[in-house]
């Protein structure tokens, strides 16, 4: 009898050091999990993940920065990046703002609202990422306004001068804006100067029709 006796704590911690080996194992399950979650289309789904993130970020924040360069197998980055920038805007990480400025442009939807003939409510939700920057305010400005002095598409550039409009001030902020102003009447300035121009080829039978 002694000898089961002693024989049980054995097993006892055999089986618990088995338990213990099978939870690590699949203990990189959950942030995958979370990963899908945040990736998914549907919105309900997708806000329930944020709100796991928001409820512990010190748990998540580097997870999260982490999967904007390197994203789990089998989830797609565009969708993962939706719910990456709703998330960053949430807790507002200033770690994730030179993510949040390469996928400034992303959607929501992989349709259009056409926001940008309504209200600013309606262009952040549209695009996730221009409505995190707002979020994190005046340094995430900054950001975009240096970043704007490189390579931008037309749409990423109007989402930059939104941010910066709406985003509370930064450094820089005024000349940034005037300087869009500027840019845009001399864009105005010139393509009306390039209709007349047009309209007087067509008139002489030189232009093509448009």
């Amino acid at each position: 009898m002694r000898y089961w006796n002693n024989r049980t704590p054995i097993a006892a911690l055999a089986l618990a050091s088995a338990f213990g080996v099978a939870s690590a194992q699949r203990s990189p399950e959950k942030p995958d999990l979370l990963a899908r979650r945040l990736a998914d289309a549907n919105l309900e789904t997708r806000s329930a993940a944020i709100e796991e993130v928001i409820a512990s970020p010190g748990n998540w924040t580097t997870v999260l920065l982490d999967w904007t360069t390197n994203p789990p197998a089998g989830v797609r980055a565009s969708d993962l990046n939706v719910g990456l920038a709703e998330a960053f805007g949430r807790i507002k990480t200033e770690a994730a703002v030179p993510f949040l400025i390469r996928v400034i442009s992303i959607r929501r939807f992989p349709f259009t609202l056409a926001p940008w003939i309504k209200e600013a409510s309606s262009v952040e939700y549209e695009y996730p990422a221009a409505e995190a920057l707002v979020r994190i305010g005046p340094a995430a400005a900054e950001a975009v306004i240096k970043a704007a002095d490189g390579p931008m598409t037309p749409l990423e550039r109007l989402c930059a001068i939104f941010v910066v409009g709406q985003a509370a001030a930064a450094p820089g902020t005024r000349e940034f804006l005037m300087r869009a102003i500027g840019q845009a009447n001399a864009d105005r300035v010139w393509a009306e100067k390039g209709l007349e121009a047009l309209k007087e080829k067509e008139d002489k039978g030189t232009g093509t029709p448009k």
